[in-house]
C-alpha cells in the first residue's frame, strides 16, 4: 500500500472513504441530480481571535451563502451572497462609523480542491459594546480553478472581519472548528480559456519591499490586483500589499512589482500571492521573512593571520541597500579607525568586502548598519606573530534554522466494506472499521485541531437509498510515542450531513505547543432497514481536518 501525505496549512484538509455493501429490500427515493443545489445554510461552531489582545471567543454562528450561476466554465466567475448571523466576537468598546471589510473562505471539494475567498466591499457600521457583532449581508465574486471539472461543493471554513480604527487595520478571524458543511454546489463544465501563469521570487522577500511578479496568458489590457493568501488559497487580502505597478500588455504578459505592507501586517511565513485581472487569476508561492536584529550575521574568510592579512568579511540578513561599516576592534572594544571600510548591502541583504588587518591589536572584526547599535555584529580574529612551531586556534560558527511544518493527514485506505446483508435472515446489522487516519501536526503552535466527518446517504444504481443515519461509529484516537498533547476521541454517534467529531486536540495553556503524530479510527455499525430495495449500495464519508 502506498501512503501519501497530503499538504496542510492553515486551512482545511479533506479525505474521503467509500462505504459499500450489497443487500436485498424495499423502494426508496433517488438522490437529486448533482449540481442543482446552489445555496445553503449551516450553523457551525467558530473560534474567533479578537484583535488588540482582547482574547478569544467561541460559539455557534449561522452562515447562509447563495451561489450563482449554477453552471460555469473552468476558470469561470461565481457570485456569492453571504448572510451571517451574530458572531461570538464582541468589542469591549462601542464604536461608531467604523470602516469594515468582510470576507469568507470557502473550501472546495469534488470537482476542485483548495480554498476561495468571498470578499465584500468596504462599508461603515456601528459596533456595540459587549454584544455579538452582526454584519450586514454582503456580496463578492471568485473564480473557480481553471482545471476544475464536475460538481464543486463549497463549505465555509473561516470568516475574517477587517476594521479600520485609529489609522490601523484590525483583524478578527473566526475559524470553523466543528459542525460545518456544504452551503452549495456549482457545476463546472465546458472548455475554459487559456489559464494564466504567475511567477514570484523563489527566495524569501521582506515586508515593506517591492516584489517582482510576472506571467503570461492574462487578459490584454486588464487591471491586475495582487492579494496575499494563506497556503491553499484562503484568507486572500489585497491590503497585504500597500501598492503595485502591475500592468498587462497587449500580448497578455504581466509585468511590474507589488509592494508588501509593513512587517506588523505581514508576519514571517509561507504564503501564496494571487493576481486577479477580473476574468483570470493565478497564484504562486511566496515566502516572507523580515530581518530581525538578532538574525544579522557576519563571517570571516579566515579567523587568524598575521598583520597585513587581507580577509573577506561577509554578512547576511542586513537591510537591503544600506551602508555597512566594517572595522577592527582591539581588546578594549575600541574600533581602529584606520581599518574601517564601507560597503553597501545588496537587495538581498548580503554584503562582502575585503578587510586588511593593520595592527596586532586586532582581536575581532565588527560590522554595523550606519553605526546603529542594534545592528552591531562581531567575529573573532587572532593576530598570529609567526615563527616557532606554528599552531594557533580557529573558531567555526555553527548555525541552524527551524521552520514550522504543516497540519496534514494520511489514511490507510479509501474503502470500507460492510459485506452483504440478506433481508429476513437476521438483525440486518453489519460491522466494520474505519481505515486508520494518521494526523501529523508539525506547526509548532498551540492552536489545536479538529478531525470531523460527514456521511452521504447510501444509493444504488437503480435508485435505492439507505439513510446515512443507519451508520453509527465509536471513535478512537491515540498519540504516537514522542507526541506532545493528549487527543480527545469524539462521542459515539450516528453519522450524517452534520459533522461528527472523530478526534480533536484542544489548545493546552500549560505548554507552548502541541504536535506530533496521532492515530484515529472508529468501529462502525450499519443497520440496514428491513424493507430496502436489493442492490449494491455506496456512500461517501468525508473527513475534514481543521
Amino acid at each position: 500500500m502506498i501512503r501519501r501525505r497530503r499538504p496542510g496549512v492553515t486551512g482545511l484538509l479533506a479525505a474521503c472513504f467509500v462505504l459499500s455493501l450489497s443487500c436485498v429490500g424495499a423502494t426508496a427515493q433517488a438522490a437529486p441530480p448533482a449540481g442543482q443545489q446552489t445555496a445553503g445554510t449551516v450553523t457551525p461552531t467558530v473560534h474567533c481571535t479578537l484583535p488588540a489582545g482582547q482574547g478569544e471567543a467561541a460559539g455557534p454562528q449561522q452562515m447562509t451563502v447563495e451561489l450563482s450561476p449554477a453552471v460555469v466554465a473552468p476558470g469561470g466567475k461565481v457570485h456569492a451572497k453571504v448572510t451571517l448571523g451574530p458572531s461570538p466576537a464582541t468589542s469591549a468598546l462601542a464604536l461608531e462609523d467604523v470602516p469594515t471589510i468582510p470576507s469568507l473562505d470557502l473550501a472546495m471539494s469534488g470537482g476542485a480542491t483548495g480554498t476561495v475567498t468571498v470578499r465584500g466591499a468596504e462599508f461603515t457600521m456601528d459596533i456595540p459594546a459587549k454584544t455579538p457583532i452582526e454584519l450586514p449581508p454582503y456580496e463578492g465574486d471568485f473564480l473557480v480553478p481553471a482545471d476544475a471539472s464536475g460538481d464543486i461543493s463549497f463549505a465555509p471554513v473561516r470568516t475574517l472581519t477587517q476594521t479600520k480604527v485609529l489609522g490601523s487595520v484590525f483583524e478578527t478571524p473566526c475559524d470553523v472548528v466543528d459542525g460545518g458543511g456544504s452551503v452549495g454546489t456549482v457545476m463546472v463544465e465546458g472548455t475554459g480559456s487559456e489559464p494564466a501563469t504567475l511567477t514570484a521570487p523563489a527566495d524569501p522577500v521582506r515586508p515593506n519591499t517591492p516584489v517582482t511578479l510576472g506571467g503570461s496568458g492574462w487578459t490584454p489590457g486588464g487591471a491586475p490586483v495582487p492579494s496575499l493568501c494563506a497556503v491553499g488559497g484562503g484568507g486572500c487580502d489585497p491590503l497585504k500589499f500597500k501598492g503595485h505597478t502591475l500592468t498587462i500588455d497587449s500580448y497578455g504578459t504581466l509585468h511590474g512589482t507589488a509592494t508588501l505592507a509593513e512587517a506588523g501586517a505581514v508576519p514571517d511565513g509561507a504564503y501564496e500571492v494571487k493576481v486577479n485581472d477580473g476574468t483570470k487569476e493565478a497564484t504562486a508561492p511566496l515566502t516572507v521573512k523580515a530581518v530581525a536584529a538578532g538574525e544579522r550575521e557576519i563571517s570571516l574568510s579566515r579567523s587568524s593571520g598575521p598583520v597585513g592579512s587581507v580577509i573577506t568579511v561577509s554578512g547576511r540578513n542586513y537591510n537591503p541597500d544600506r551602508w555597512i561599516n566594517v572595522i577592527g576592534l582591539d581588546a578594549t572594544g575600541t574600533g581602529l579607525d584606520d581599518s574601517a571600510v564601507y560597503v553597501k548591502s545588496g537587495s538581498d541583504g548580503t554584503f562582502a568586502v575585503e578587510f586588511t588587518v593593520i595592527s596586532d591589536a586586532v582581536v575581532a572584526v565588527q560590522a554595523d548598519e550606519g553605526n546603529d547599535p542594534a545592528t552591531v555584529r562581531t567575529a573573532p580574529f587572532t593576530v598570529s606573530t609567526g615563527g616557532g612551531g606554528g599552531g594557533g586556534t580557529a573558531d567555526q560558527k555553527l548555525n541552524t534554522s527551524v521552520r514550522a511544518g504543516t497540519l496534514s493527514m494520511v489514511q490507510d485506505g479509501d474503502t470500507v466494506d460492510f459485506g452483504t446483508t440478506v433481508l429476513g435472515t437476521g438483525s440486518g446489522v453489519q460491522r466494520s472499521r474505519l481505515n486508520r487516519v494518521e494526523v501529523e501536526d508539525a506547526r509548532g503552535v498551540n492552536s489545536g485541531w479538529s478531525l470531523t466527518a460527514t456521511l452521504t446517504g447510501f444509493t444504488s444504481a437503480d435508485g435505492g437509498t439507505i439513510p446515512a443515519s443507519a451508520v453509527r461509529w465509536t471513535p478512537k484516537c491515540t498519540a504516537q510515542n514522542g507526541s506532545v498533547g493528549v487527543p480527545v476521541a469524539g462521542s459515539p454517534a450516528a453519522l450524517g450531513s452534520e459533522a461528527a467529531s472523530l478526534c480533536r486536540m484542544n489548545p493546552d495553556g500549560s505548554r507552548p505547543f502541541t504536535g506530533g503524530q496521532f492515530d484515529a479510527d472508529a468501529d462502525l455499525t450499519l443497520k440496514v432497514p428491513g424493507f430496502t430495495r436489493p442492490g449494491d449500495y455506496s456512500a461517501t464519508l468525508t473527513l475534514t481536518l481543521l
